[in-house]
């Protein structure tokens, strides 16, 4: 082995991650600092082979080098700076290693393999990004609601929207946005041969909600969207409104049946006000 060789190595795969961890924690430095902190650790590579100390094999060793190589790079001001760029930088640095070691587990020990590896990670990482920081943020914003209107309820996964302000004018209430598959088998059978664009024709399901148990319980609700000055949306209210999470029943709301998907990864089929919750 040629500790050059090792160092150069080391220096580039460092080097990468740390620009990784540049553009995915959006925290600003400059290409010096990025390349000390690489220098850094290509350094404690090399000193595997100089130093035959079992304190350098330490994972107390490995820690402060990864907080050396952060402080080098970074230069955080506070320490939630600093824990928030460590954990994108430990994040990276797992599914590079993750990645390299799949492809070795598959095949034998080869250097195109590890580049190979290195390359997948990256491409993985740029690609799918996004989708982790969207769910991680929709995950603390969801919960499980149940919707219960004569004897009968459904489950569905229902969104905290801070911008969700809507509200029933007649009543005041304020309206849970559901999607209209998510609560189809809830509402009259006779809605049962409506499509999702046939449930936006007042008409039609103003004459399926004429049942005398359903008469009393439709609303409709005026609003406003993107790229829709104005609309009207088909509600109903419901015996209840359950939030698990809460362990919190709700009466007085008002269930807006939205004609479309409101998520297009699937992750919540409703959108519920702030004002819900307190």
């Amino acid at each position: 082995m040629y500790l050059d060789v090792i160092f150069f190595e080391n220096l580039i795969i460092n080097y990468v991650i740390l620009i990784l961890t540049k553009k995915f924690s959006k925290r600003p430095t400059n290409y010096i600092k990025l390349f000390l902190g690489a220098s850094v650790g290509a350094s404690y590579v090399v000193l595997f082979f100089l130093l035959p100390y079992k304190i350098i094999y330490s994972v107390t060793a490995k820690i402060v080098l990864s907080f050396l190589i952060i402080y080098m790079a970074f230069n955080p001001k506070t320490l939630k700076e600093f824990l928030r760029v460590l954990a994108v930088f430990y994040m990276i640095s797992f599914l590079i290693g993750g990645a390299i070691f799949a492809l070795l587990y598959m095949v034998k020990f080869d250097l195109n393999v590890i580049v190979m590896g290195f390359l997948m990670a990256i491409l993985l990482l740029y690609t799918n990004w996004e989708y982790i920081v969207r769910k991680s943020r929709n995950d603390k914003l969801i919960y499980n609601i149940r919707i219960e209107v004569l004897e009968n309820h459904a489950q569905i996964k229902a969104l905290l929207d801070t911008g969700n302000r809507l509200y029933d004018p007649l009543t005041k209430l304020p309206v849970v946005v559901v999607e209209f598959r998510a609560i189809k088998d809830l509402l009259p059978k006779t809605l049962g041969n409506l499509s999702e664009d046939d449930i936006g024709d007042f008409d039609k399901v103003s004459e399926m909600f004429q049942e005398e148990k359903w008469i009393n319980r439709l609303r409709l609700i005026p609003f406003m969207s993107v790229g829709q000055n104005k609309g009207m949306m088909v509600g109903f209210r419901p015996d209840k409104l359950v939030i698990e999470e809460e362990k919190k029943e709700i009466r007085d709301v008002i269930i807006g049946v939205y004609q479309s998907k409101l998520n297009k990864y699937g992750d919540y089929a409703a959108l519920i006000a702030p004002e819900i919750l307190s």
